[in-house]
């Protein structure tokens, strides 16, 4: 995910490190984005000394995470606290008897993917299946 679209964060801290080397990278960071976050991506990528002592390897690590961001799940509390989803792909983009997308042919979406809401109780179990076994079987 790029949390900064549209900056190319490391020719952004590049700049300040040339000019002065004295700007800290967390303060540069937050012209663009929340100051807690510009301080924690600092502080977790250890790179908290100005930016003139900071290598274009430390730049680039800071640029990728801010325009590289990626999120890894680490677990799930499971069944007992699932809950559904709101959004996804509109019905309308889809063909109902398929599941297949109408502008790109051999593009199926299913389940919570599709912007379907059902009550709690089994609705959404039943709406993955359905709409999964009417995309297998085209």
């Amino acid at each position: 995910m790029d949390m900064a679209l549209g900056i190319d964060v490391f020719e952004t801290l590049r700049a300040p490190r040339a000019q002065s080397g004295k700007q800290a990278p967390q303060t540069a960071l937050a012209e663009f984005l929340p100051k807690r976050l510009a301080q924690g991506l600092a502080a977790r990528l250890q790179t908290e000394a100005p930016l003139g002592s900071l290598s274009d390897k430390h730049l680039h690590a800071l640029a990728n995470a801010v325009n590289a961001w990626t999120v890894k799940p680490v677990g799930t509390e499971g069944f007992r606290t699932a809950e559904v989803t709101l959004g996804g792909l509109d019905t309308k983009a889809l063909d109902g008897k398929t599941m297949e997308v109408k502008a790109v042919p051999g593009l199926h979406f299913i389940g919570e993917a599709v912007d379907v809401t059902g009550w709690l109780g089994g609705y959404n179990f039943q709406w993955a299946w359905a709409s999964g076994v009417a995309a297998g079987v085209t």
